[in-house]
């Protein structure tokens, strides 16, 4: 939407939209951050600004990182900063993948099975709840699930930036709930448990200790996130006139299969069956995937291996659906498939090199840490009651997560100063970690500078070149806003009701101190 239609229409999203647009695309974003996250560090560190570092005692001051030393180490290592950027690890991956079933036509296959429902509701239920529960597959969830819910809804007549905005939306807000515990979930409970201890020394962490509030809120927050597009995303995408052009007359016959392509998909699927069979293969004793000693499955290899099941997944299917379907006749015909899907990653690559340069300079400065330490210490001294601190702590890991990406980096640490005193206020470091997981995820989708929004501008571009930087962020914080206020006023309920966070886990923490 143009400058004109924000004044238009008028409204909080539109002035939103309207500041945002101001945004610079996000290699001019990176670079400017870039140049502030040098001039920062020097300032800081010039005043001898510094903190104590709660999890190991140890003074943490502001790295100037303007000095010649510091310059040499960041030109010496531009290019493994480049390679090594999380993004990069996974997004080439699994493109290819995606590439090889999207040509030999598996996906228009699929699409035109899933868009046989004339209901929105029931849709948009489905795709909600598919993104909420896509962190199991980590990051590449933000990369694989938008683009496959737009050609989705262009299938169904409706919008496509209302299926990418929907799935990124709920990728995003997803990585607070889920039905099943994953590996994060065993990592966290680990930093949760080490911390608790400072307090208690026979408390016990699990994996398992906030699932009933997590399983519970997958269904919350499939609900808000479907209830948010269908009432305030996709009617003013509508009204606004983005992405409209795909709109069309709805052609019934467009979702019948025909013979072939149905035999094609009973091929395709069975080579998915196949490869999650083989999965759980070597998940056995003595395979790549087995449990480590002293832990499970969700510690080991095979949850750090998603992003390459998730290329031989595509991979296999789409080959499988393209030689029963005509499409490919020998391997040969996947290279041009897959240097074709690669090609549309350039302007990603460009966009990970100023990312990951800039992420790098502000992580080695220190100033991510020193913002943390402030901001715990001043939740630290509010004196609130149990369920108003839950609360608050959610919003401040939100606002904290604008600065620091890493679940783990900012558990590890923030978590020694936040389980204690929460738990002295009353609430269960079960809680505690339940609330971090929901903060850390409600604002991923509004984040500047998280790389993979980037790549949602992008896919946006494709279906409106007119969408920008403050486009994609103004359909997104209708996700942020409405979705936080319910879950945390839920997350509050629950702790004044008491109700067990997990399997032996209370809500309430009740030792005296």
């Amino acid at each position: 939407m143009d400058g004109q239609a924000a004044e238009k229409n008028g409204g909080f999203f539109s002035f939103i939209e309207k500041v945002g647009n101001k945004i610079p695309h996000p290699v001019y974003l990176f670079i400017c951050l870039w140049i502030l996250a040098l001039a920062a560090s020097w300032i800081m560190s010039s005043l001898g600004i510094s903190v104590i570092n709660p999890s190991n005692g140890k003074t943490v001051t502001v790295v100037n990182m303007m000095t010649s030393q510091k310059w040499a180490e960041f030109l010496r290592n531009m290019g493994k900063t480049w390679m090594t950027f999380a993004p990069m690890l996974t997004v080439p991956l699994c493109t290819l993948g995606m590439a090889v079933s999207t040509h030999s036509g598996m996906m228009n296959a699929m699409l035109k099975s899933a868009g046989a429902t004339k209901s929105d509701w029931k849709m948009c239920l489905v795709v909600a709840f598919i993104g909420v529960m896509a962190n199991l597959a980590g990051d590449a969830a933000f990369i694989v699930f938008p683009p496959l819910v737009a050609m989705l809804f262009i299938a169904t007549n409706r919008n496509p930036l209302a299926g990418l905005f929907l799935a990124y939306g709920s990728v995003s807000i997803g990585f607070g709930a889920n039905l099943l515990p994953g590996s994060a979930d065993a990592s966290l409970a680990a930093m949760t448990e080490a911390a608790a201890q400072t307090l208690d020394p026979n408390f016990i962490a699990t994996p398992v200790m906030s699932w009933y509030f997590m399983f519970v809120s997958t269904f919350v927050m499939t609900f808000m996130c479907a209830w948010v597009n269908l009432k305030v995303v996709e009617p003013r995408l509508n009204r606004e006139n983005l992405g409209t052009a795909y709109i069309k007359p709805v052609n019934e016959d467009k979702f019948e299969l025909t013979a072939q392509e149905k035999k094609a998909m009973r091929a395709g699927l069975l080579g998915m069956v196949g490869v999650i069979a083989v999965c759980g293969l070597l998940c056995l004793p003595g395979m790549p995937f087995q449990a480590p000693k002293n832990g499970s499955i969700m510690t080991g290899y095979l949850w750090k291996c998603i992003p390459t099941i998730i290329f031989v997944l595509f991979f296999v299917s789409g080959y499988a659906f393209g030689k029963v379907a005509g499409t490919i006749k020998n391997f040969g015909d996947t290279i041009p498939m897959m240097t074709k899907e690669l090609s549309t990653l350039a302007s990603f690559f460009l966009v990970c090199f100023v990312a990951s340069q800039f992420i790098s300079i502000f992580g080695a400065s220190k100033i991510a840490t020193v913002i943390a330490v402030i901001c715990g210490g001043w939740l630290k001294g509010l004196g609130l009651p149990a369920w108003a601190l839950a609360g608050i702590f959610v919003i401040l890991i939100a606002f904290l997560n604008l600065f620091m990406g890493s679940a783990n980096g900012k558990w590890a640490l923030i978590s020694s100063v936040f389980v204690p005193m929460l738990m002295i206020a009353g609430v269960n470091p079960a809680t505690a970690q339940a609330a971090y997981r929901m903060g850390d995820g409600v604002t991923n989708n509004i984040t500047p500078t998280l790389a993979y929004l980037a790549i949602l501008l992008g896919y946006a571009q494709q279906y409106d070149p007119r969408a920008k930087t403050g486009t994609v962020i103004a359909y997104q914080l209708p996700y942020t806003l409405i979705c936080t206020f319910v879950w945390i006023v839920f997350l509050m309920i629950w702790i004044a009701l008491d109700i067990p966070m997990g399997p032996g886990y209370p809500a309430i923490y009740n030792a005296q101190f």
